[in-house]
């Protein structure tokens, strides 16, 4: 067919990879890990490579060093929950500052944020100390559905935050872009703006207008709950093994994030008295598969793309358009894409926008569009972040919680555009 079709080759051979991948994903209701890998092989035997097996499996390997992150990853977070530390770290917060709602709301937020922040997946953040936050801030008296969405956007902004961007991970793996300095950008992406979203959402506990239960009859459960100090031993244990390494390079040696996670996991065992630990390994590798099976079709799908000619041929559509259209695409597509699945929309529309934006401070530019694609938790018609968080407040419908996490996305969508836009200025500043 290649050969056929000339210079409409690659965009041919592109446009029967996604519609193949649609269809396996809509109609026959296919994981979408398997579409992609599915639709690969589509696209590849339409370029006349009927039997692809080599690329497949290469391209299934191309993230091995972000799955074996997450799987630890995840592995540590269910411990940690499983464990009670989790529900510690939460009720002696709300406790503590119950009635300090100024300095309650960036607390919860930045714990709603961790397990994102840590595994690089807002559904971890959003069902992990999610749950935990939304009690907290219902029985504060903030409304469900403003709780809610107060939890998908940490879960989401947590994604988005350091030390672990799993779409940042993916569109710099691209282009051989090492995983190095995010933290700062990635800092400056998520911080800011989960402070105002803190604020904005939870306002009515600042200003006591608007709360379901009047302030000063605050009902905040107490549930039996490990001390504080041994449930923020693990915490510490994976903070100083992260940061060691840069503190002191020619002293400390660098573990590696997977090790990072295994240690830390181990700590929660040591520490935290008597959990279910064979259970909790079970639950997180099942945490974990999902998103493991995405990044492997993910990769099989990118990999079939470069050898058909379709990633150049983007790449190069872009490259003949102005900056400002790259722009406005970016902050359409990405989003759009990433409802389908946001480590997706990294890998196959992130890396063609990062190549066409080379020269503009690369990891500026690509945690940026990390920003963007982890916007398609939000979108329709899965809206991971905000369905289950939804569910997690215990209502009935998502709608109401879409329509107040609207004005929040157009915030993180245009704090995006923004550093995209100025990408060369904030690297310079930033060094």
């Amino acid at each position: 067919m290649a050969a056929t079709l000339g210079a409409w080759a690659e965009p041919a051979t592109l446009a029967i990879m996604f519609a193949a991948f649609g269809l396996l994903l809509g109609r026959a209701r296919w994981p979408l890990g398997v579409a992609l890998a599915a639709a690969a092989w589509a696209g590849a035997a339409a370029n006349g490579h009927w039997w692809p097996l080599r690329h497949l499996v290469e391209g299934a390997f191309s993230y091995l060093d972000a799955m074996l992150v997450i799987a630890t990853a995840m592995l540590f977070m269910r411990a940690l929950a499983d464990a009670g530390a989790l529900d510690a770290i939460g009720r002696t917060v709300a406790r503590a500052f119950g009635r300090q709602p100024l300095l309650l709301l960036p607390l919860v937020m930045l714990i709603v944020m961790f397990p994102g922040m840590i595994t690089g997946s807002s559904t971890a953040a959003v069902l992990t100390t999610g749950a935990m936050a939304s009690s907290v801030l219902i029985g504060l008296g903030l409304a469900a559905t403003r709780a809610a969405a107060f939890v998908a956007m940490g879960g989401v902004l947590g994604m988005i935050a350091p030390p672990i961007n799993l779409p940042a991970m993916l569109i710099g793996g691209g282009i051989d872009l090492p995983y190095a300095g995010f933290a700062i950008p990635l800092a400056l992406a998520a911080f800011p703006v989960a402070l105002v979203l803190a604020y904005a959402l939870g306002w009515p506990l600042v200003s006591g207008r608007g709360l379901v239960v009047p302030r000063g009859a605050e009902r905040i459960e107490e549930t039996a709950t490990p001390g504080l100090a041994r449930a923020l031993v693990p915490v510490a244990v994976t903070v100083v093994l992260m940061l060691a390494p840069a503190m002191w390079p020619r002293r400390v040696p660098d573990p590696g994030l997977p090790l990072v996670f295994l240690l830390a996991t181990g700590s929660v065992w040591l520490v935290m008295g008597r959990f279910d630990r064979v259970g909790a390994l079970v639950r997180g590798a099942g945490d974990a598969l999902p998103v493991l099976g995405i990044l492997t079709g993910v990769g099989a799908f990118i990999q079939v793309m470069t050898l058909t000619g379709g990633r150049g041929w983007l790449v190069a559509l872009m490259l003949d358009a102005p900056s400002w259209a790259i722009l406005a695409a970016a902050g359409i597509s990405l989003p759009l894409f990433g409802a389908v699945s946001a480590f997706g929309s990294a890998s196959v529309l992130g890396v063609p926008f990062l190549l066409a934006l080379l020269g503009r401070d690369e990891i500026v530019t690509t945690a940026g569009l990390s920003m963007l694609a982890g916007l398609g938790d939000l979108m329709l018609p899965a809206a991971l972040a905000a369905t289950l968080a939804t569910e997690v407040a215990g209502l009935p419908d998502r709608r109401p919680v879409l329509k107040l996490c609207v004005v929040p996305a157009l915030l993180v969508a245009a704090a995006a555009l923004v550093m995209l836009a100025f990408s060369p200025e904030i690297g310079r500043w930033l060094r």
